[in-house]
């Protein structure tokens, strides 16, 4: 049960910084010269973030039902 409450938490803390990775992200592909996947990251940032953040969210939600459901 630990484990997965490691993870949970984890997940939370990751969905908290998504603005953050998501730049991370377009550094990258700009660091990579694709300035098209850099352009398409940036013009759909908020969209890109609420995808990652609810991504995340489900993932920690689904481990800790996991884990609860273990339990019993």
């Amino acid at each position: 049960m630990k484990p997965l409450v490691a993870a949970v938490a984890v997940l939370v803390a990751l969905a908290t910084v998504a603005p953050k990775l998501m730049r991370l992200r377009i550094r990258f592909f700009k660091w990579l010269h694709w300035t098209w996947a850099a352009r398409v990251t940036e013009e759909h940032f908020e969209r890109w973030v609420l995808v990652l953040r609810t991504v995340l969210l489900v993932l920690a939600v689904a481990l800790l039902f996991f884990g609860v459901a273990t339990k019993l």
